[in-house]
């Protein structure tokens, strides 16, 4: 089913054309990358829109981008009340939470008492919570802002503190800031470089900005979110930075379970002594791409060769992926397998995995990260079961 977020969007015949020149690096050297499904796509909470994923790279910095940039009307739709990841909630989540948590712990220069912490589109506030629980930030004053925060998870006069709004809007009178975070949100942004502007604007004279986003090391699912308006390389944030008075000291890639995204460190400081080690930006992403316009023709015609009626393992972004993606295999399942079926995204029936009982007879599509496919398949088959996965070619 065909799902619009609040708003409408403008129809092909009248979208603005793409920028000529990188917003990144000024060069006028963008390369076209595969669509892959024709006048549709997918946001990052599962909803599908009218739109095409119509992406392009610049083959001298690595930015990629949307040929087509949305509208702020479009972007305002989008990031509505509609908007359902910061509502996400349960064992996953909570798992994140920690990971990043513990990625801010290590990138934290000089764990002070008593710092001032604000993430800047703190989602559930999952990174906050597991920040609280952690030694190092006992003693962090830690606050969060995000604009599209459920009430339920708003709260004041404890810790942390949640709240919902925009940062250049809805925090006078809350002071600087010693450290910044903002993680998976700059490239939801239509402007990184006036985003990470306010960013600046918030910390401390001596303080510090912590930024998270997709990598460009490698290409990934990251790039399949039509609310993913950048994919940010190390080049183009270095430049969007020091348009708004930002120097970088430090960059790397996060390893498992947060593979596939990058931290960048940042200062006010035009002395900063840099620790960053760059990888090379990977050109894959039209391969990747590719891989994935081609992706329902293949499993379609795996799970018709099987012979057997067809189920997913997993209902969550990556089974929604294929369901805006590789609609004709996503009609062809009929229930979806969880460990924990009450955190199944509402994308059709749900069943709590029970071994051979609920394999017998089905012919099982391994619906999870790529990361997480061969141990996945490997239960399958291990329980007398017959798991197909995904092609080589989507690996990430």
């Amino acid at each position: 089913m065909m799902v619009s977020p609040t708003g409408s969007f403008r129809g092909a015949g009248q979208l603005a054309p793409g920028a000529e020149t990188c917003p990144g690096c000024g060069r006028g050297e963008g390369v076209g990358l595969p669509v892959p499904a024709a006048g549709r796509s997918m946001l990052s909470d599962g909803r599908i829109i009218a739109r095409s994923l119509d992406k392009i790279r610049c083959a001298a910095c690595g930015l990629i981008r949307h040929r087509h940039p949305p509208a702020p009307a479009e972007i305002s739709a989008i990031f509505s009340g509609a908007y359902g990841l910061p509502a996400l909630t349960g064992s996953g989540e909570d798992a994140r939470g920690r990971a990043y948590a513990e990625a801010v712990i290590d990138a934290v220069a000089g764990h002070k008492a008593g710092l001032r912490v604000i993430d800047v589109g703190c989602g559930s506030g999952a990174m906050l919570r597991a920040l609280d629980d952690r030694n190092e930030a006992a003693s962090w004053r830690l606050t969060g802002i995000d604009p599209a925060l459920p009430e339920a998870r708003m709260q004041t006069g404890e810790r942390p503190t949640l709240m919902r709004g925009f940062p250049d809007r809805d925090l006078a009178g809350h002071g600087s800031f010693d450290v910044v975070i903002s993680i998976n949100t700059i490239e939801h942004t239509p402007d990184p470089a006036q985003f990470l502007a306010t960013l600046a604007s918030l910390m401390a004279p001596d303080g510090q900005a912590i930024v998270v986003c997709p990598t460009t090391e490698f290409a990934n699912d990251e790039l399949l979110f039509f609310d993913h308006f950048w994919s940010i390389s190390p080049a183009a944030m270095i430049s969007f930075a020091e348009r708004a008075g930002l120097s970088l000291v430090g960059h790397r890639g996060l390893a498992a379970p947060l593979a596939g995204f990058q931290l960048f460190r940042f200062s006010r400081s035009a002395t900063a002594g840099s620790e960053a080690a760059f990888a090379d930006v990977s050109p894959d992403a039209a391969v990747y791409l590719d891989a994935w316009k081609d992706l329902d023709a293949e499993l379609e015609r795996q799970l018709a060769a099987s012979g057997r009626p067809a189920q997913a393992f997993g209902a969550g972004q990556m089974a929604a992926l294929l369901r805006a993606y590789a609609p004709r295999t996503f009609s062809m399942l009929q229930r979806f397998l969880l460990d924990h079926p009450e955190e199944a995204w509402p994308l059709g029936t749900a069943v709590r995995y029970d071994g051979l009982a609920t394999l017998d007879g089905w012919a099982t599509l391994v619906a999870v990260h790529p990361s997480a496919q061969n141990a996945v398949a490997a239960r399958i088959r291990g329980d007398g079961g017959l798991a197909i996965t995904l092609p080589a070619g989507i690996k990430n």
